[in-house]
């Protein structure tokens, strides 16, 4: 462990160190100057330390013209103003610039010190934001909402994190299905944030979000920051890949991937695998934990998306598979009413016949305990005749105004 030296506490710390070396190195020797020269101007004394003062003000101002030309040439500065500022904010602690962090990006030299040379700075986030800083060996501090937080001179802004959920779009994925058929996807669309396992918790687990509505956790920002895949950019410069295009090139994957494993009657059918929607097996691809743990690598989550829409150059091959739903289609549904009409005939002799046990078992049940007397034959045949009258009213029967008996005209 590193034992304290206040040599260099004195030297390089920021802030009250920066004004008492202002205070030894600027004012003491300027007081030192004014008294050796009013003895020297009224008394006739020796001037010899007023000399030796001018010479070393002379050394300070080399010396701090030499850091400003230093600074100019490692960072490629055109102008003094920059390390200038940095230099009277560093070493003498004079009014270190207020960053303030939100959707309104500010271009003043303060903002552009910080970020290309680093601190001190006090920074003011505003919510929805966290900036990661770095020193010239490894990462530095998280700064979340808040208020003058304040940044060293070993540290510089490493990158600034939006933890608002991102929207994005597509532009048109163009890929072959097993069969050799081009398939265009457009209008894919998803949204997007950093990764906090409290927004995968079920609601009534969630936590109180009131004071902290945008969480991030540590792991996830150094994930963000330092695990996405670097590539060149025009100048042909390493730079890391850009969110977006990161989480874009993930979601591409699953609807290329999928394309390139179905056949096109498989993709732009109405049922497609195992008879579930296209789009919702697609959509499910990227709530797998596989594509989740992916994402997680470079610290986000996937909150929504949509597939998009499918289509195909092939023109005439699409409008024969259209022909072949159709017919498959139209088939099943003259097959399905010729089911329901033989099921409807069924049921109605069903009925029928129901209906007519069941009038004779009334009338069976009707002649028991009767006595019939000398005629039995018109008297069963009357019997019959009424209970039969007495089931057809008690079913309901309505004849029909064509089918009723007419009287007779008198």
């Amino acid at each position: 462990m590193n034992s304290y030296n206040p040599l260099t506490a004195f030297l390089i710390s920021d802030r009250r160190a920066g004004w008492l070396r202002f205070a030894l190195l600027v004012i003491l020797p300027i007081i030192l100057l004014g008294f050796e020269f009013y003895a020297w101007f009224v008394s006739g004394g020796s001037f010899r330390l007023g000399w030796l003062l001018l010479i070393y003000f002379f050394g300070l101002l080399s010396a701090l013209a030499a850091a400003v030309n230093y600074l100019k040439d490692i960072y490629n500065e055109e102008v003094e103003q920059l390390p200038v500022q940095y230099l009277l904010a560093s070493f003498f602690g004079w009014f270190p610039p207020k960053i303030q962090v939100n959707a309104r990006e500010e271009r003043s030299v303060y903002n552009r010190m910080v970020n290309v040379i680093g601190g001190p700075a006090y920074l003011e986030v505003d919510p929805g934001w966290v900036v990661l800083t770095e020193t010239l060996t490894a990462p530095g501090k998280l700064y979340g909402h808040g208020k003058k937080h304040f940044m060293t001179r070993h540290e510089r802004i490493a990158e600034v994190i939006n933890l608002h959920e991102q929207e994005a779009k597509l532009p048109p994925i163009s890929a072959y299905t097993r069969d050799g058929i081009q398939v265009v996807v457009e209008n894919t669309r998803f949204n997007y944030r950093i990764f906090d396992s409290r927004w995968e918790m079920r609601e009534h687990d969630q936590p109180n979000l009131t004071r902290k509505p945008y969480p991030y956790s540590k792991e996830a920002i150094y994930k963000y920051a330092y695990k996405r895949s670097v590539a060149l950019n025009e100048k042909s410069e390493p730079n890391l890949t850009d969110w977006k295009k990161a989480i874009s090139a993930k979601v591409s994957g699953i609807i290329a991937e999928f394309i390139n494993e179905h056949k096109l009657d498989e993709i732009i059918a109405p049922r497609g695998v195992d008879n579930k929607p296209v789009r919702e097996t697609i959509r499910q691809k990227a709530y797998s934990d596989v594509f989740k743990e992916g994402l997680r690598g470079i610290g986000s989550m996937l909150t929504w998306w949509d597939p998009g829409e499918f289509r195909t150059e092939e023109k005439d091959i699409e409008k024969q598979f259209v022909s072949n739903w159709t017919t498959d289609i139209q088939s099943g549904i003259e097959i399905n009413r010729a089911h329901g009409e033989a099921r409807r005939m069924a049921y109605e002799e069903l009925g029928r016949a129901e209906a007519e046990a069941e009038l004779l078992m009334s009338i069976i049940h009707a002649l028991e305990g009767i006595k019939l007397g000398k005629d039995k034959v018109q008297t069963l045949q009357n019997l019959i005749l009424l209970r039969t009258a007495q089931v057809i009213k008690a079913l309901g029967y309505n004849p029909q105004p064509g089918n009723a008996p007419q009287k007779k005209s008198e």
